[in-house]
C-alpha cells in the first residue's frame, strides 16, 4: 500500500465527513479463548468473537454547519460506517459496517481549531470490497 490516506472517503448514516477528517482510525480484533489443559507445555487458543472499533477527529466549521454535525454524533446513534481509506475510484477498498455512537469529545483549546472526536463500536460484521 502506498497511499497516505489525504483522500479518504468517510461516511457515516447519509452523510460524508470527509472534506472534515483528521484522523479516522479503525481496528478490528477477535477474542481468544485459552483451550490448554492437562499435559500441555504451551498455551494453544481458539478463535471466538469478532469485534471492531473506529474514530473520527473531525474539524468543527463554524456556524450551522458545525452544529450539524456535532448534532449527527449523540452517543447511542446507530447507522453505517462506511471507510475508504484511499477514496472513492473504482478497484479501491471500502470498509462497511453497521456502528454505534459510542462518545463523542468537543475539547475547546485556546488559539487553535475546533475538532470534534467521535468514537464507534462495530455492531455486526465489517464488509470489506470495492468501490
Amino acid at each position: 500500500m502506498a497511499y497516505t490516506e489525504s483522500g479518504a472517503y468517510l461516511k457515516f448514516g447519509a452523510t460524508a465527513y470527509n472534506t472534515y477528517y483528521r484522523s479516522a482510525p479503525h481496528s478490528e480484533e477477535i477474542d481468544l479463548v485459552d483451550k490448554s489443559a492437562g499435559a500441555d507445555t504451551n498455551k494453544t487458543y481458539l478463535t471466538a468473537l469478532k469485534d471492531g472499533s473506529a474514530g473520527f477527529e473531525l474539524v468543527i466549521p463554524v456556524g450551522t454547519a458545525g452544529s450539524a454535525i456535532y448534532a449527527a454524533f449523540v452517543p447511542g446513534t446507530s447507522g453505517t460506517l462506511e471507510i475508504g481509506p484511499e477514496g472513492t475510484a473504482t478497484g479501491e477498498m471500502k470498509h462497511t459496517v453497521l456502528a454505534l455512537v459510542k462518545s463523542r469529545g468537543l475539547p475547546l483549546t485556546y488559539n487553535d481549531l475546533v475538532t470534534l472526536s467521535v468514537a464507534f463500536q462495530f455492531n455486526g460484521a465489517v464488509s470489506d470490497t470495492c468501490y
